[in-house]
């Protein structure tokens, strides 16, 4: 647009410069007159170059407008994919570590109530944690799920065993820490990184070490064990001590309490339990809800009502 603007001036401005030669050579008039005239021309090439400069800079804010409406709208369409991406894959793998969680629980709320307990301790330890976002928290309740998917690779005769692990079956057992962080380390390496799947790599890797350093599987200590799994470790504990399974009943909320009480600087980050403590009363709020009014016969008919929810809505779609 310059480069057209100072052609159309020089042509202009020649034009009038030519004009001005010839009347002064052909036309017989008194100078003032001439003068006048040259002037007029001027005005009028001036106004030709403003209004065209106009015309040129509304059509480039015009087109300026156009194209940052168009990359908004690109944008928000990246952002809507992006997101719908993400939403679908986070379900997808937390429907399959539930899968996981049926084999050993009576119902696949064990994950549920992890999730809970875990934005609980979060909450209440983010003023000390600049790392606690809003986000982080969010990817914990998510990542918290993936924390056993590693004991699909643990045979049913440990898993379910009714009696004592001898040490060669508890050695196979705490594997499963390991499993399932390979498992989730061969999606990252398909996905790339990912804060998500990281932070489940941590958590599945490391929710069995313990604060002395006695943990498995590599007898990590104190801060070298990641926050999330910290917190992890301990809402996974009082779900399983208070939850039954098939080799074992449920313990009491007070009880359960007083063990991890009693794990304070060695099982578990003393920040944690003291968190856990000022909110007791919640996570046995969680428990009693969970485990009253037979929730597992509830959640069977839940699912039966869904699924064939699902074949009437597709059955009228087919229909349609």
């Amino acid at each position: 647009m310059t480069g057209v603007l100072i052609a159309q001036a020089g042509l202009l401005m020649g034009s009038v410069l030519l004009t001005d030669t010839w009347v002064q050579a052909n036309v017989k008039m008194p100078q003032s007159q001439v003068d006048k005239l040259f002037v007029l021309e001027l005005s009028i090439a001036l106004s030709v170059v403003i209004l065209t400069a106009t015309v040129f800079y509304l059509a480039s804010r015009r087109y300026k407008d156009a194209l940052e409406q168009n990359n908004l709208q690109l944008q928000d369409e990246v952002h809507r994919q992006v997101t719908s991406g993400l939403a679908k894959r986070n379900a997808l793998i937390h429907g399959l570590a539930k899968l996981a969680d049926y084999r050993d629980t009576d119902t696949g709320q064990h994950l549920d109530r992890i999730g809970y307990f875990a934005r609980v301790i979060a909450d209440h330890i983010a003023p000390n944690h600049p790392e606690i976002t809003e986000g982080w928290t969010d990817r914990l309740v998510l990542a918290s799920s993936l924390h056993d998917i590693g004991k699909v690779g643990i045979p049913d005769s440990i898993l379910l065993k009714p009696g004592r692990l001898t040490e060669d079956e508890r050695t196979i057992m705490e594997k499963h820490a390991l499993i399932g962080a390979e498992t989730l380390l061969s999606i990252r390496t398909k996905l790339g990184t990912d804060e998500f799947i990281d932070m489940g790599i941590e958590i599945a890797l490391q929710h069995h070490e313990k604060w002395d350093g006695s943990g498995y599987p590599f007898g990590v200590s104190e801060k070298g064990i990641s926050l999330a799994a910290r917190i992890i470790a301990i809402a996974d504990v009082y779900d399983a001590l208070t939850s039954e399974r098939v080799y074992k009943k449920a313990m009491s909320h007070d009880k359960a309490t007083q063990i991890i009480q009693d794990g304070k600087g060695t099982h578990f980050d003393p920040e944690i339990v003291d968190a856990f403590d000022a909110n007791a009363a919640i996570f046995n709020a969680i428990r009693a809800n969970a485990h009253s009014n037979d929730s597992h016969q509830l959640e069977f008919m839940d699912i039966e009502s869904a699924a064939r929810s699902f074949m009437n809505e597709n059955f009228y779609k087919r229909a349609a």
